[in-house]
């Protein structure tokens, strides 16, 4: 009797894990494998640095994408950037902004990437450099679609975006350290298939991350990366978007009454965000921006490096709602900001 009711256990077990495997496939429809990357020389003409119609620069995000197939490009710079005010910091980017453009596509859809390594054409204080891109949002081969590419060179991939979610982009060549302190990441957002279940009023993308600054040896009163600070965790500034308190000068614009979305991306490179906005709580939160991993009534998140949320609340009365990062000493290092909802 027992070795029947072996042999049927046997039996029925592939059809078991057959059937979840089919399940799983049937709740995200997941795409895998992707054609080679291909390697060229050839380079853009136009002076921007980034294009595509899903991109755009935080805090903006653009409304959901038409159409299945989308065409990006990024090109990988170097410039001087402003972190603090006055203060000249050699970034190097993707997309010539710090953070990187926000790239906005629906769960499904597929698409057409290429990266530009554009840093012989701009670099104005250290040799050309080779950089490349990892993008969370896809499920890649790393040796071929996120390889790194020299300066005047380009790599074009495809992928298929199987998760919804809000997913950070980066520079994945080493010391990749290096390349995160000095500005090379960015967000993706993945809207689930049939859209969000809630409707809200207004929508924005908030990065956050680090800068480990010191005055280059030339004295000509720009800053570099400095290695030693990062490997101690050790910040100077902690930013939204990339610059010192920047929403505190450019608050982010609400009326009494509406829905927020905040998508919310701690780029790191190290520490994690513990984020929160004063006057308010988040009636939903879900973890790395994908639905399916809800919390309610959250006063505070906590993000570690690379991960995200996506934040939804209601502006209760007229105000200025401060968002912050409450492990306090980053909030005193930069990473403040307004919601501004002063005017009914």
């Amino acid at each position: 009797m027992a070795a029947k009711i072996m042999t049927y256990f046997i039996f029925l077990l592939p059809l078991v894990l057959l059937g979840g495997c089919n399940s799983a496939k049937q709740e995200y429809g997941n795409t895998y494998g992707a054609p080679e990357a291909v390697l060229g020389s050839e380079l853009p003409t136009e002076n921007k640095f980034y294009s595509g119609e899903v991109l755009s620069d935080a805090p903006d995000v653009k409304p959901t994408p038409s159409g299945n197939v989308h065409h990006v490009r990024l090109d990988a710079t170097h410039k001087m950037a402003e972190i603090f005010p006055g203060m000249k910091y050699r970034a190097w980017t993707f997309g010539d902004t710090v953070p990187g453009p926000v790239m906005r596509i629906k769960q499904g859809d597929k698409v057409i990437f290429t990266l530009t390594n554009r840093a012989e054409e701009t670099v104005q204080f250290v040799p050309p450099m080779p950089h490349s891109i990892d993008l969370h949002a896809a499920m890649l081969s790393p040796q071929d679609k996120y390889r790194t590419i020299d300066p005047g060179k380009t790599l074009t991939f495809e992928w298929t975006a199987n998760y919804p979610g809000v997913f950070m982009y980066h520079c994945a060549t080493v010391m990749v350290l290096q390349h995160l302190a000095a500005g090379m990441y960015g967000m993706t957002i993945v809207e689930p298939k049939g859209g969000y279940p809630t409707k809200v009023d207004q929508e924005y993308a908030v990065v956050q991350s680090e800068f480990y600054p010191k005055e280059n040896p030339e004295s000509d009163g720009s800053y570099e990366f400095d290695l030693q600070a990062t490997e101690k965790k050790d910040p100077t500034y902690v930013v939204f978007n990339g610059k010192f308190m920047r929403h505190m000068d450019e608050p982010l614009k609400a009326k009494p009454g509406d829905r927020v979305r905040l998508y919310f991306l701690n780029a790191g490179p190290n520490d994690t965000s513990s984020f929160h906005v004063i006057g308010t709580i988040f009636d939903k939160v879900w973890l790395d921006g994908n639905p399916a991993n809800e919390l309610r009534g959250m006063q505070t998140v906590m993000v570690p490096a690379s991960g995200s949320a996506i934040v939804e609340f209601v502006v209760p009365e007229a105000g200025q709602f401060v968002m912050v990062d409450h492990e306090f000493a980053d909030a005193h290092h930069g990473a403040m900001g307004v919601v501004d909802a002063s005017q009914p």
